[in-house]
């Protein structure tokens, strides 16, 4: 459920949601083909809810929905990974190298 104003609050299905974007005490939603929408929560306050319906914190600003993802690669530096979500999105987000290993158990590796 998300936190639009201090006295509204919108159900939404985790399975909808592309990704989670921190924006300084606010949370960015995307989902696929709708509006963003913004919680008034920050990332850290969002995730203990979002993280049980299996969305993944990938970064300190970022968490995805693995169902959405498209691939995961190295980045060109060769060091760092990245995620890339599947179209319509099609965004590229940076992957932590302590948050890898996570995220690939979410496909099984």
């Amino acid at each position: 459920m998300l936190q639009v104003h201090d006295s509204r609050r919108l159900v939404i299905q985790a399975e909808d949601i592309d990704d989670l974007e921190a924006a300084g005490d606010e949370t960015v939603v995307r989902r696929r083909g709708r509006r963003t929408l913004r919680d008034v929560r920050s990332l850290g306050e969002v995730m203990p809810v979002f993280g049980k319906a299996g969305l993944y914190r990938i970064h300190r600003g970022w968490a995805v929905n693995p169902r959405r993802i498209r691939e995961v690669r190295p980045q060109r530096d060769g060091r760092d990974w990245e995620v890339v979500l599947l179209p319509p999105v099609n965004k590229v987000l940076p992957v932590r190298r302590d948050r890898l290993r996570g995220l690939l158990r979410h496909f099984g590796a």
